[in-house]
């Protein structure tokens, strides 16, 4: 029996599925399932899977012959999960090489934690860091940050099994599926993150929740209210002037404006300083170029 079973939805994500693979395949802890559910992916995707489906036996593939969305994909991946843990991944993000060992020695040395994320590196198509997501580990923070942003990368989970098989994605919504499923994580115990950096993930144009922002945020706002009711989440008064302001802001402006407004406030280095930083280096590019042709 695995350990840890690794749940990863494929839809069309050819072009990165080989390095998220590797990158599973290249961990550190070795006792574990990749457990890959094909979203009816038309591209060069199946043909990846059912390679790697015959070179590593630790790999199995199930195929929904249509796309039915991320949610239906998520179950059937929590169904067919074997281990004590079970782990997310994304079909173009990249796990760095020790992120199933630091997640459980932390698991496993904090018996109140249900789950744990980590720190993730922002990267872009060609695998380039360009920014970084920094989360907090303490468990109370955490709590109280849901409210105004996700406090663990979806992608990044690692959850006792024992807890998580028994909670079901909604299958109706195609983005912000993650918001409910950590409300029902903190009604059941605490999570928490590494303090280090153990997850590249990938932006692209059409990464979940960049590319639909105005609905991303009206799932999510909707999901923090019913959390109230349906799992007894108890928000702070800050909490809830930060959603409420966020609410008003994702109304009145512009979807791309927004997303601006998100990687300012929530990337290191933070939007402007990167501006600054591209500015510097050109210039600097510019000035030796003058140089050398004096």
């Amino acid at each position: 029996m695995p350990l840890i079973s690794v749940i990863m939805p494929v839809h069309n994500a050819g072009n990165f599925l080989v390095q998220a693979i590797e990158s599973i395949r290249s961990q550190t802890h070795t006792n574990f399932e990749l457990v890959c559910i094909d979203d009816g992916s038309t591209d060069i995707s199946p043909m990846i899977l059912e390679s790697y489906a015959r070179l590593d036996k630790r790999i199995k593939v199930y195929t929904n012959g249509r796309n039915r969305g991320i949610g239906y994909s998520l179950n059937r991946g929590l169904r067919h999960a074997q281990g004590v843990y079970i782990a997310r991944m994304d079909a173009d993000d990249v796990s760095l090489p020790t992120r199933f060992t630091e997640q459980l020695a932390l698991l496993k040395k904090n018996p109140s934690l249900v789950a744990c994320g980590g720190q993730a590196a922002m990267i872009d198509p060609n695998g380039r860091v360009f920014a970084y997501k920094h989360f907090p580990t303490d468990p109370e923070m955490l709590y109280k940050m849901i409210m105004r942003m996700v406090p663990l990368q979806h992608p990044i989970l690692m959850a006792r099994a024992a807890v998580f098989k028994n909670y079901r994605y909604n299958e109706s919504v195609s983005t912000a599926e993650d918001v409910d499923m950590l409300f029902y994580l903190l009604s059941k115990g605490s999570i928490g993150n590494t303090k280090t950096l153990i997850y590249q993930y990938r932006k692209t144009d059409l990464s979940n929740g960049y590319h639909s922002v105005k609905k991303t945020f009206m799932i999510t706002f909707a999901s923090r209210f019913s959390a109230i009711l349906k799992y007894g989440y108890k928000p702070n008064f800050s909490g809830l002037f930060a959603t409420f302001m966020q609410f008003t802001i994702v109304q009145l402006f512009p979807a791309k404006l927004v997303v601006r407004v998100f990687e300012m406030l929530r990337y290191d280095p933070p939007l402007w300083k990167r501006g600054i930083q591209t500015i510097s280096t050109l210039g600097g590019l510019l000035t030796r170029t003058r140089v050398a042709t004096a």
